[in-house]
């Protein structure tokens, strides 16, 4: 009987002190922003952070600071392509529509289709990379 109330014991401390450990101020380098503003997919790259999302076959894609403010895009381009399963490679065009860029997407009658983004500044000094796969449901 000792030893179980010791052994209980120990086990107690021990989440206890793993509770105190990984409280609200320390995040084991968790990411801290995470708006999903629109309800899409975020994807983080060294400067910003990037934002999809799909409503029928719009597709809309939205740019944040690393403090979470969104950024206007016009200081961007864009050059996306699109992978779908079964056929081949594809362009997607968006639009810039100075918050944020929309394209619509013909899916083919595919389930499942994987965008991928190069994303320059409009010096061509910082280049980004950001991949999304967007369901069709």
């Amino acid at each position: 009987m000792k030893k179980i109330l010791i052994t209980l014991t120990l086990v107690a401390s021990f989440f206890a002190a793993t509770t105190v450990l990984a409280g609200a101020d320390h995040d084991h380098g968790a990411p801290t922003f995470q708006p999903k503003k629109k309800n899409g997919i975020l994807r983080s790259t060294h400067n910003n952070h990037f934002e999809i999302s799909k409503e029928g076959d719009l597709i809309s894609l939205f740019v944040y600071d690393k403090s979470g403010k969104e950024i206007t895009t016009q200081n961007f381009k864009l050059n996306s392509e699109v992978d779908m399963p079964k056929k081949k490679k594809q362009k997607i065009n968006f639009i810039d529509m100075k918050s944020h860029w929309e394209a619509q997407f013909d899916w083919q009658n595919s389930h499942r289709i994987t965008i991928k983004i190069n994303i320059n500044d409009e010096k061509g000094k910082d280049k980004d990379y950001v991949k999304f796969t967007l369901e069709n449901k």
